[in-house]
């Protein structure tokens, strides 16, 4: 226990020291985060405060090679160690370089999977998942993927909450502190040395990182940090504590770790990039509903902290009652990361359209495959008055109520407008033909000129005209859609039938 307080101790002061240090050499370099519309900050801040991060949680430990304990000696002594240092120098240079100059994703991404990589070699991977109230889960094969994805995700999350003063970093030192307690009690003393050593840097660069923030951690420092979170909790499950180590840092990150989940989903579904930044992350809709950036920041700390509790007591506790609760919080997090994330389309009637679209635009959906029916049919028309007739039964399953085609006749491919012909259709509604009137308002009308536009010739068709009395029925979800379909089966079936 000794050693586990001179860890923190020791690191938290380095990080007291260095971190002020580094914001000098750094604003000698010009290395300064420039305020932006994406930003929060409004004067330039310097960034690349994971150097102090760093050296603060490496200090105790070269403190170690001079002075061994007990403890001391197991960590030095372990090749693991230094395998999974060597992931987090790949993870830290790669955000590190992207401090001093912009990576594109894909060269960030490729470092944090090169980082994952050497860490899953040196045996930081996770072979089993403890399922609580049953047997061990062994993935086999899948053991890779799974490893690489829980690094990538927690990087990327921690990257990601870095977006308000403060906050990525009293995430860290909320789950560092939980997890210390955790391997305390469950003897796992190197894990615990490693935690007390980053809950330590982390409190110390707190001092300079609280809003207002004089300096921001960078990408090298919320990449360092999401790292070593994400490895000493598989390094637990190498010990056997598998729902131990891993529980209670995934549930305790919610927060990020949900909304690094939905960012990219929500990005796709909006067609923006996916690696596009955006402020419509969980901090920014706090900010957005009044909060100030000291409110949000605490409101987090806040449910990081209730949410490592009720981790703590879950696995160890595993009843009915400590489930119960461990449900009724993780759910209350999701339901507040769904909606302030800016994730309100994901709700079970937007989701279910957003679906109903997709397989629509792919031609699943019963609708899309009944219409596909009439084009086919239409596709393979004879002649003019085959193909009308067609097209008119399409426009009933439209619900259009009238429809009109102004065909011109196109002798030796010239435009004849003298000689148009008028093809007409009109919808009976209950035995009864009512009289169009197109100067209602509540009339939809639709022309649509049945053109073909090719490298050597224009071929003009003439022109479709249909009409909808909107007071008898609204339009359906895909009808213009259809419409469209409709108009391009007409002209490459008249360019086929008709000579041009």
């Amino acid at each position: 226990m000794t050693t586990v307080l001179f860890t923190f101790i020791a690191a938290f002061l380095f990080a007291l020291i260095a971190t002020p240090i580094v914001k000098n050499v750094v604003l000698r370099f010009g290395l300064v985060d420039k305020p932006s519309e994406r930003k929060m900050h409004h004067d330039a801040v310097p960034r690349m405060g994971g150097i102090a991060l760093l050296l603060a949680f490496l200090f105790p430990f070269s403190v170690f090679i001079f002075f061994p304990t007990l403890a001391a000696e197991q960590v030095l002594s372990d090749t693991q160690v230094f395998g999974f240092l060597a992931g987090a120098a790949i993870v830290f240079f790669v955000g590190l370089t992207d401090d001093i100059r912009r990576l594109s994703p894909l060269i960030k991404f490729v470092g944090q999977l090169a980082a994952a990589l050497v860490a899953y070699h040196f045996g930081f991977r996770i072979d089993t998942v403890s399922l609580p109230f049953s047997d061990g889960l062994t993935l086999g094969v899948f053991a890779l993927p799974i490893t690489v994805f829980w690094f990538v995700l927690v990087i990327n999350a921690i990257n990601l909450v870095d977006g308000l003063d403060g906050l990525a970093a009293g995430i860290g030192l909320f789950v560092s502190l939980a997890m210390l307690f955790v391997c305390s009690i469950n003897g796992h003393m190197i894990e615990g040395l490693a935690f007390a050593s980053l809950a330590g840097a982390l409190m110390g660069f707190l001092r300079y990182n609280f809003y207002p923030a004089s300096i921001f951690m960078g990408d090298s420092g919320s990449y360092f940090l999401g790292y070593v979170l994400a490895g000493l909790s598989v390094a637990g499950s190498i010990k056997g504590q598998v729902a131990t180590a891993m529980l209670i840092p995934v549930i305790a990150l919610g927060v990020p770790l949900i909304d690094t989940l939905l960012a990219p989903l929500r990005r796709f579904v909006f067609g923006h990039g996916i690696f596009q930044p955006d402020r419509k992350h969980f901090h920014h809709r706090l900010i957005s509903l009044g909060y100030t950036q000291r409110r949000a920041v605490l409101f987090i700390y806040a449910l990081t902290i209730i949410l490592g509790v009720g981790a703590i007591i879950f696995v160890h506790a595993q009843n009915d009652m400590a489930a119960l609760i461990l449900f009724v919080l993780g759910s209350g997090v999701i339901v507040t990361t769904h909606y302030l994330g800016g994730a309100d389309f994901l709700t079970l009637h937007g989701m279910r359209n957003w679906a109903h679209d997709l397989s629509d635009e792919v031609g699943f959906s019963h609708d899309r495959r009944s219409f596909l029916d009439h084009q086919v049919k239409i596709s393979r028309a004879a002649d003019l008055d085959r193909l009308w007739l067609l097209v008119c039964e399409a426009l009933g399953d439209l619900q259009f109520d009238f429809a009109e085609f102004r065909y011109i006749v196109q002798p030796a491919g010239r435009v004849q407008g003298s000689n148009d012909h008028v093809f007409k259709w009109q919808r009976v509604r209950n035995g009864d033909s009512p009289e169009i009137v197109p100067e209602q308002s509540c009339f939809l009308k639709i022309e649509l000129p049945l053109h073909d536009c090719e490298e050597d010739h224009f071929c003009n068709f003439g022109t479709l005209i249909l009409k909808k009395n909107m007071c008898h029925e609204s339009i359906g979800t895909y009808t213009l859609k259809r419409v469209d379909h409709l108009r391009r089966t007409m002209i490459t079936t008249l360019l086929r039938i008709v000579p041009h």
